[in-house]
């Protein structure tokens, strides 16, 4: 996702969150991996959205009959491996999940595009705030 006219350009994968908001599916068709990671059950999963739709980031979505979701590539993310500025980490030991709670808004139907671009330019102003201070 990006926000050129910010200047603010970022990801927005699976955060492994604290509410797990995507598992409420009445299908049980997601859980939790021993790394943290949603696991998507293509026998179990009836394509019905309501996880798309439960995820406040956008990190999760339905596209072509298939629930993509970051799944840590089995302990080793190729984003991580992939990114040369050193940009996306991946904390084995922390097991820190955050909360997504203030992106959690039940009266706002945004579709996943909107919801990633909510997110992005949230987190990339308060990061850009935060390098502006530590560059003052």
């Amino acid at each position: 996702m990006n926000l050129y006219e910010m200047g603010i350009d970022g990801p927005v994968v699976c955060t492994q969150c604290k509410e797990r908001y995507c598992t409420r599916c009445p299908e049980d068709a997601l859980s939790i991996g021993s790394l943290g990671q949603v696991i998507v059950s293509p026998t179990l999963c009836t394509i019905c959205g309501i996880c798309e739709k439960a995820c406040p980031i956008g990190a999760i979505e339905t596209f072509n009959e298939i629930v993509y979701v970051c799944d840590l590539c089995g302990g080793r993310p190729k984003c991580i491996e992939a990114c040369t500025e050193g940009a996306i980490t991946y904390d084995t030991k922390g097991n820190k999940h955050p909360s997504l709670a203030k992106f959690k808004n039940e009266k706002n139907k945004k579709n996943p595009s909107q919801k990633r671009y909510t997110y992005i330019k949230k987190q990339g102003l308060e990061l850009r705030k935060k390098w502006r201070k530590g560059h003052a």
